[in-house]
């Protein structure tokens, strides 16, 4: 067991740090008391001085991607163990920065992803606790740097080749299939709003989710897109920058079962760091990227103000836009879309713990909740840049294993 004592407590709900004390018994919180706790055989840590919080969870992570602020990883074709290696070395990084929760985004080989997420489930290597996905599919297959986005009007459409993707995808367990509902402007300048897939497509892909048991998620830029995945039974959008009125009204009559990963931190450094790298570097994807960020501060602002459920996760795996950055969305949902520090915590925390879907309450610290808690110098409920620091992290406690103390 152990026990936290004197630690002023940020418990994910939004309401008013308070000092207390928290025991934890395995992968359990076992109790929060305003007051002192008397427990017998515990591992006892005094947090006087720091704030006491639930770890933090990225809804659109990229562990497979390689890419960290420890090492760069080049693109490229890796085995089935190197990629296992790579997600691990990536996993226990975002640990390392305080998030003790992952949801994939799309992975470079699902098996592997499946792998190093149980093994840091059992507390074989160090990581977040995962929710895993599909490699992220295009109508072509699989995606690459050097792959080009035709519209989905210049092909017939293939919805048994969907289906059989979702019943493959099921077979390796992954718990969630990405599609991209546009292309990548990345890889091909104004592709985002290139549109892939049709409407019977997703249709069956939604049938054949259902059937298996597992999430669809939406690479989704525009207001076509962002009707399809609404319509088809998507659970997770990612980015929406040129969301209109109409489909903003749409997220807000679903948004008790859609959640938004906006993605503020891939959108600023596509903007100011890809063109180093010689990606988005001409200058009609300049200019776009431009447009990207004016449009997705708008859209970020307008879904905080529909309480339409958005959340922290900005690609991050990209040599451009490294694992141990991902810090960096909570201060862009303050900067940018107008969150408060404690807003944008609960968001990461409590919010995107519903998104996991676990057998216990997570994102908070509350009797019976999963024991995923990290102790900050300081109140970053006040001052959100302390989660971009992790020489501000005292403690980190993930499944309830003591990762640092």
């Amino acid at each position: 067991m152990i026990l936290f004592t004197n630690a002023r407590i940020f418990d994910g709900t939004g309401k008013p740090a308070f000092s207390g004390d928290v025991l934890i018994e395995g992968d359990e919180i076992k109790a929060v008391e305003h007051g002192r706790i008397s427990a017998g055989d515990v591992k006892v840590i005094d947090a006087q001085g720091t704030t006491l919080m639930p770890g933090l969870i990225d809804a659109h992570a990229h562990l497979s991607l390689g890419s960290s602020v420890e090492k760069i990883t080049p693109p490229g074709r890796h085995s089935f163990e190197e990629t296992v290696e790579i997600i691990a070395h990536c996993g226990r990084v975002i640990l390392d920065h305080g998030f003790t929760g992952a949801y994939s985004g799309g992975a470079t080989l699902p098996a592997a992803e499946v792998a190093a997420a149980r093994d840091f489930g059992q507390g074989i290597r160090p990581g977040p606790r995962m929710r895993t996905a599909s490699f992220e599919r295009l109508a072509s297959g699989e995606i690459s740097p050097n792959s080009t986005f035709t519209s989905r009007d210049d092909r017939p459409s293939d919805p048994a080749g969907v289906t059989a993707f979702i019943e493959e995808m099921a077979d390796l367990g992954v718990d969630t299939v990405k599609f991209l509902l546009g292309g990548v402007s990345a890889f091909d300048a104004g592709a985002n709003l290139v549109p892939q897939f049709h409407a019977d497509e997703l249709a069956a892909a939604r049938k054949a989710a259902e059937t298996r048991g597992i999430w669809l998620t939406a690479h989704a830029y525009t207001p076509d897109a962002i009707g399809l995945a609404v319509n088809n039974g998507f659970r997770v959008l990612y980015h929406c920058t040129w969301a209109d009125e109409a489909s903003l009204d749409l997220l807000e009559a679903n948004k008790d079962r859609i959640s938004i990963a906006p993605g503020p931190g891939i959108a600023e450094a596509d903007l100011l760091v890809a063109p180093k790298f010689g990606i988005m570097a001409s200058p009609a994807q300049v200019a776009e990227q431009q447009e990207t960020v004016e449009r997705l501060k708008t859209v970020g602002t307008e879904l905080r103000k529909r309480g339409i459920r958005s959340l922290p996760g900005g690609d991050y795996g990209f040599p451009w836009n490294p694992v141990g950055r991902n810090g960096r969305d909570l201060e862009l949902f303050v900067d940018w879309f107008g969150y408060s520090p404690a807003e944008a915590i609960r968001a990461a925390t409590q919010t995107a713990g519903k998104l996991m879907a676990t057998e216990r309450e997570l994102g908070v610290i509350a009797p019976g909740a999963h024991a995923d808690l990290i102790l900050v110098e300081g109140k970053p409920d006040e001052d959100i840049s302390l989660l971009t620091n992790p020489a501000k992290l005292r403690a980190i406690v993930a499944s309830g294993r003591l990762h640092k103390s």
